[in-house]
């Protein structure tokens, strides 16, 4: 990675390391507006892609549903 990773990848390795050690609200936050910052819309796919996969269905579900609509199980989120 250190050899050959592009340089925005290698900064959102990082940064996800930091959002996972710290594990605050503010972190992921703050981890988002990095993604959309270094990554492309296709690479963010692939990585909402591979993070919803790795949970079993309900949790899938209303991980995604919190991200796309702002509500978790008909719950607003706050």
């Amino acid at each position: 990675m250190s050899l050959y990773g592009k340089d925005g990848h290698k900064r959102i390795a990082k940064a996800v390391g930091f959002a996972l050690t710290l594990g605050t609200t503010a972190a992921w936050h703050s981890l988002t507006i990095l993604l959309i910052a270094r990554l492309t819309e296709a690479e963010r796919a692939g990585l909402a892609f591979s993070a919803l996969r790795s949970l079993d269905e309900d949790n899938a579900y209303s991980v995604a549903s919190l991200a796309i609509f702002g509500v978790s199980k008909g719950e607003v989120a706050q």
